[in-house]
């Protein structure tokens, strides 16, 4: 009996030591993926702001082209108010983009980093459970098996 308690003992600890290393797997693989989605948000804002960019030139072009038609000139008057107002709107968006841009990416990197800290906690906590179950083995190991008697101490007699 006192065998199959160690051998259980010495199993759980390997489970445990198993199951600790399979938690900071899990978890280091969505760190990476929480970094990843977060560099894909990024991108998809830097897109974006980059879609602004390429209107406001496309809206500028085609107010120059119709002041020009109408014999006006593009940078003077009301297309060049039009122009300013367009570029000022444009840049307030484009920034707004670019600063989401920077928050996805940061807030991926953040949460990759508190899913590494998770792993390394249950890491850290299999281990625990590990040398606990290694105590517990160590300890049924010491204990006289049952149904055996420790010897009488011998008393020696003295002299008198």
């Amino acid at each position: 009996m006192q065998a199959v308690a160690i051998a259980a003992s010495v199993v759980g600890a390997i489970g445990s030591y198993q199951q600790g290393v399979a938690a900071k797997t899990q978890y280091n693989l969505q760190a990476k993926q929480a970094t990843i989605e977060g560099e894909r948000r990024s991108i998809q804002y830097q897109q974006r702001s980059n879609d602004i960019l390429r209107r406001l030139q496309a809206t500028n072009a085609a107010l120059a082209a119709r002041a020009f038609a109408g014999g006006v000139d593009p940078f003077s008057g009301s297309p060049d108010i039009l122009r300013a107002a367009n570029e000022t709107a444009a840049g307030r968006e484009y920034s707004t983009l670019l600063a989401d841009a920077d928050a996805a990416l940061r807030g991926g990197r953040l949460q990759a980093e508190l899913y590494q800290q998770a792993g390394k906690t249950a890491y850290q906590q299999g281990m625990f459970n590990a040398v606990s179950k290694l105590g517990q083995a160590a300890y049924f190991g010491s204990r006289p098996a049952p149904g055996t008697q420790s010897p009488a101490p011998i008393e020696y007699a003295t002299p008198a």
